[in-house]
């Protein structure tokens, strides 16, 4: 991700996948914190202001978060969330709203993403299945790219080709795709460590 956009400005990136259940939410995680340990700075915005999910996998309170902020109700600096005491902050979805898609479209979202550019050299996105809503689409608008979650043995081609074509109908690009939920191959499963054990076992 670093070679996706020059130096000096600020990537930010659309995590999504075709359908529920492809593993989008722990991929922009994980996303977020290998960058993180970088040294660079980084905020996880949870945009899935439908079924929202980065507050439980930080175990962080996601009450109040993005929504709230793009109603006017709070502002940026009071719910931005250090997590640990790395590089990594945390944006969680806040109040769950009647109209998601049109507050993702706002001209709010865009002064939000605009102001955490200024500070951050990362911004990742968790938003919505693409297929399901328009959430997705929407926010990618103001973004540098999306990164599309495919999950092994469950997404069918015919659903990832849509949901690329449906980002890019919206104007920005797929930059990649990330491959989840991948079996472990016989090399992974006779690795160093099950080696280990098993002539630990044997003892």
């Amino acid at each position: 991700m670093q070679f996706l956009h020059p130096d000096g400005t600020t990537g930010v990136f659309v995590v999504t996948s075709a359908g529920p259940g492809e593993g989008k939410s722990t991929t922009a995680a994980n996303l977020a914190i290998s960058i993180a340990e970088t040294g660079r700075r980084v905020v996880l915005i949870d945009a899935d202001l439908r079924l929202p999910r980065v507050a439980g996998l930080f175990g962080v309170e996601g009450g109040i978060g993005l929504s709230d902020v793009l109603v006017g109700r709070f502002r940026l600096n009071d719910v931005l969330q250090r997590w640990q005491r790395g590089t990594l902050f945390l944006l969680p979805s806040g109040t769950i709203p009647p109209n998601p898609a049109e507050l993702l479209g706002s001209g709010a979202m865009d002064t939000l993403l605009k102001d955490l550019a200024a500070a951050f050299d990362v911004i990742i996105i968790d938003s919505p299945p693409v297929l399901l809503v328009t959430d997705a689409a929407v926010v990618s608008r103001f973004a540098t790219g999306a990164i599309v979650v495919v999950a092994a043995g469950t997404t069918h081609r015919p659903r990832l080709v849509d949901a690329v074509r449906t980002i890019e109908a919206a104007g920005p690009r797929v930059l990649g795709t990330v491959i989840t939920m991948l079996p472990p191959s016989r090399a992974d499963r006779a690795g160093y460590g099950t080696q280990e054990r098993t002539a630990w076992a044997q003892r």
